[in-house]
This record gives structure tokens, C-alpha cells and sequence, in this order.
């Protein structure tokens, strides 16, 4: 069950219609975005309007835990999903796509299925879909406060550094995610 802000956010998402598409407005710059980071005693550059991708431990389907820290190296297309949302099943097919294409190159599209049931739920979910990408699970709460989600799915294109360079709203597509995981890779 939800509450407080979770709830809210819920409740607001339901009257968008789970998001309309495009860019989020400021998701990756803000003030965050000019100040450097310490990177292993140094201070790191930031690439201009990036922002930090969490390094917060999630639940995977399997029942362990991972972050975004641990895939660094890769380009990451991180996608917060639903199953209760119409817009992220139509994506769904795109993103399968994208997984099978980047097969054996330092790219990885990843799931995060936000408030959709147990692990047995969400696999069952996905099998429908052909999706055998990785997905971790996490409440709204988490996708609200943590990767400031306005609406689904939301995508975010994370470099192979760890910094979030795009956070796009609504339904992507192949050559829309190829277009921008191939401006980050070497």
C-alpha cells in the first residue's frame, strides 16, 4: 500500500496518463550539474548538464541486490516501467529490440519495474514480451525521489562513467536510443 508521497506521486501520474513523451524538463541539470564530485581523491569533471546516477541498492528479480554502481563501464538504458502502464507495454517490444541489438557491446538496457508485483509477476510479465534484459524492482517512492520520475516509463541513458546524460518521458524507440547510446560510445 502506498502513502504519503508515493501515493501522491501515484495519483498525480494517473491523470497524466503515464507521461506524453519528450525530454524531462531539468532532469539531468539542475544546480547539481556545475559542481564537481570527488572521484577517488580527485575532483572529477562533470560533464556539462549530467547529473550523478544513484548508487542505491535495488531488488533484482533474482532476489539479490544491485545498483547502477555495479554496471558502470557500460552504457546503461535504464528504463522505469510499469505493468499498470499502457505506454511502457507499447515500449516494451522497443526496448527488446534495442537489448538484442547491443548484444556483446559495453551497453545494457535495464528495467526498472516500478510498483508491479512480486518477482514472479514481473518475470511471468516480461516473458510475454520476449524481455530477458535485467530488471530490478522499486517503489514509487524510489522512482520519485530517487530518479525524480514524472511520469512512464521514463528513460535514462547513463554513461559508461556512472553520470545520467538524457532523461526522456514517455515511449522511446530503437533508433531514438540508438542515436543517443552511440554519441556515448567509444
Amino acid at each position: 500500500m502506498l502513502t504519503g508521497r508515493g501515493a501522491v506521486a501515484l495519483l498525480a501520474l494517473s491523470g497524466l496518463g503515464c507521461g506524453t513523451g519528450g525530454e524531462v524538463p531539468d532532469a539531468a541539470g539542475g544546480e547539481t550539474a556545475n559542481r564537481p564530485e570527488a572521484a577517488t581523491g580527485s575532483v572529477a569533471e562533470v560533464p556539462s548538464g549530467a547529473k550523478r546516477a544513484p548508487d542505491d541498492a535495488f531488488r533484482t528479480l533474482e532476489g539479490g541486490e544491485a545498483s547502477l554502481h555495479d554496471l558502470r563501464g557500460n552504457v546503461v538504458v535504464a528504463n522505469l516501467w510499469g505493468t499498470w502502464c499502457l505506454p511502457c507495454r507499447d515500449e516494451l517490444p522497443e526496448l527488446v529490440e534495442l537489448a538484442r541489438s547491443y548484444a556483446g557491446r559495453p551497453v545494457i538496457v535495464l528495467g526498472l519495474a516500478v510498483e508491479s508485483g512480486d518477482p514472479e509477476e514481473i518475470r511471468d510479465f516480461l516473458a510475454d514480451f520476449g524481455a530477458d534484459y535485467p530488471n530490478w524492482m522499486l517503489g514509487m517512492d524510489d522512482a520519485v525521489a530517487t530518479f525524480e520520475a514524472v511520469g512512464f516509463p521514463t528513460t535514462l541513458i547513463v554513461d559508461a562513467e556512472g553520470w545520467i546524460r538524457k532523461a526522456l518521458l514517455g515511449p522511446q524507440t530503437v533508433e531514438s536510443l540508438g542515436e543517443e547510446i552511440e554519441a556515448l560510445l567509444p
